[in-house]
């Protein structure tokens, strides 16, 4: 278990480099469609057997399932469907095999990123905790590793359901999953509550979320700001609904949950819903009118897929200091290297040395907060120098050259200011969704790039 815990740690931390802007905004969710009636999906996505607990890898080239179709080991078993490319369509479903399935049922499936992965087993070992319990494991060199119960601090005598993990914003590794143990919402009750675990730490009843009824299932947003559950609660269209709660800071509670209306939810039961990395995209198992029928002459469960577009945060100015929206009169001076900022808000007089000679201020919201931070690029050793408005903490990067011109903005959309360069026609960006290097071919060597206009 230990051993869990620091790979894990590891996990979160090579996480903060991908982790994407906190607060982002998203149109409404489009009309479910059934996985297979999307052009070039292999026509055996979805079978006349119980398909169920879909969810994408965080790379999107991945697709697994829980089924008890044939060619698994025994009982539940956990399938993925793969593509080249995130719009490439999804192939047939391949059995994961073991170490993962075993002859005892092995569903609802999780991915982390950097190939690590939770599902739930109820196989028989030693140090199981009595009933479905999760498990851990990791892809090394092409081949899923042993896996490992996560202990009884986490598991209980009782079933768990459906993991989903995340790395919040304190840089905690955090855990969500349902369970019916004993000791949950409803006192001596057995319905099915959802919990947390912070670092692998003991089992908490996640608060804000929980009814007396059936709570089950959940899946966060990789941010941790929204989470997806289905609830048998008031206000069902039949079965298990999905519910949906946001919040704005991972350190917050979760607003009062939502039910998705019809045609999200339906009157068969949808449950086991879960977001793609991006937000943009929400799959949920359904027996639902058009899914496939099975033996017993009712629809069975299919894989059903929901999409919506994301929204321009609201944005403040390049020079909005303290975050209302306003831009705020500032200057830097060069000769000193010392900013001065009146504020839009409460007209305070803001002095901050940040720079030196020769310096050239880039402002710009490089952490995601709202508010402009301080920052300046120079010349003379290539580095950029930002003071996050967010913590006041200090970040340095070596990008460009001295001839360059700096030309910062959000080029990726993700709510962050990139770094980036024109050089003679050339735009070099590092984009802060993801750390990648993006080159970019646009206009000539006597052009001045218009982000850079200050």
């Amino acid at each position: 278990m230990n051993r869990i815990i620091q790979t894990l740690i590891l996990l979160a931390a090579l996480a903060v480099g991908i982790t994407t802007v906190l607060g982002q905004n998203f149109s409404a969710w489009s009309d479910p469609v059934n996985m297979e009636s999307i052009p070039g999906t292999s026509t055996e996505f979805n079978t006349p057997y119980g398909d169920g607990c879909p969810i994408q890898a965080p790379d999107g080239l991945s697709f697994y399932i829980a089924s008890n179709r044939p060619g698994g080991l025994g009982g539940q078993d956990i399938w993925v469907s793969t593509r080249a490319t995130i719009n490439s369509p999804w192939g047939a479903f391949v059995n994961v095999g073991a170490p993962i399935n075993s002859a005892s049922d092995d569903f609802c499936p999780s991915p982390a990123p950097g190939n690590n992965f939770f599902f739930i087993s109820t196989r028989p070992e030693t140090g199981a905790c009595g009933g479905a319990d999760i498990y851990y494991t990791k892809k090394k060199n092409g081949n899923w590793q042993t896996p490992e119960n996560l202990g009884c601090e986490i598991n209980s005598p009782g079933t768990e359901w459906s993991p989903s993990y995340f790395q919040d914003e304190d840089g905690h590794g955090v855990l969500y999953f349902a369970s019916n143990r004993p000791d949950g919402h409803t006192p001596g009750g057995t319905d099915l509550d959802i919990y947390y675990t912070v670092d692998f730490g003991p089992a908490q009843l996640a608060p804000g979320v929980n009814t007396e009824f059936d709570d089950a299932r959940p899946n966060v947003r990789h941010d941790g700001l929204e989470i997806v559950f289905d609830s048998t609660r008031p206000g069902t269209l039949g079965g298990p609904d999905v519910w949906t709660a946001t919040r704005s800071s991972t350190n917050s509670d979760w607003d009062a949950p939502v039910h998705l209306p019809a045609p999200i939810n339906s009157a068969a039961g949808d449950t086991r819903a879960s977001l793609s990395w991006d937000g943009k995209q929400m799959v949920v198992g359904s027996s639902r009118p058009g899914s496939e029928i099975g033996s017993n002459g009712n629809p069975s469960g299919d894989v059903w897929v929901m999409t919506r577009e994301r929204l321009p945060d609201p944005k403040s100015s390049d020079t909005d200091f303290d975050g209302d929206g306003t831009a705020d009169l500032s200057v830097f001076r060069p000769s000193e290297g010392t900013w001065y900022v009146l504020e839009s808000s409460q007209g305070n007089y803001v002095v901050q040395p940040f720079g030196m000679s020769g310096d050239k201020p880039v402002p710009g919201d490089y952490d995601g907060d709202n508010k402009t931070d301080f920052a300046v690029f120079r010349p003379t050793d290539g580095f950029w120098y930002i003071r996050y408005s967010s913590d006041s903490s200090v970040h340095y990067t070596h990008w460009g050259l001295a001839t360059d011109v700096p030309a910062p903005a959000d080029y990726d959309g993700d709510g962050k200011t990139d770094i980036a360069v024109y050089r003679g026609g050339t735009w070099y960006i590092v984009r802060s969704s993801d750390g990648a290097i993006e080159y970019r071919q646009f206009g000539t060597g006597s052009d001045i790039p218009v982000a850079s206009a200050q």
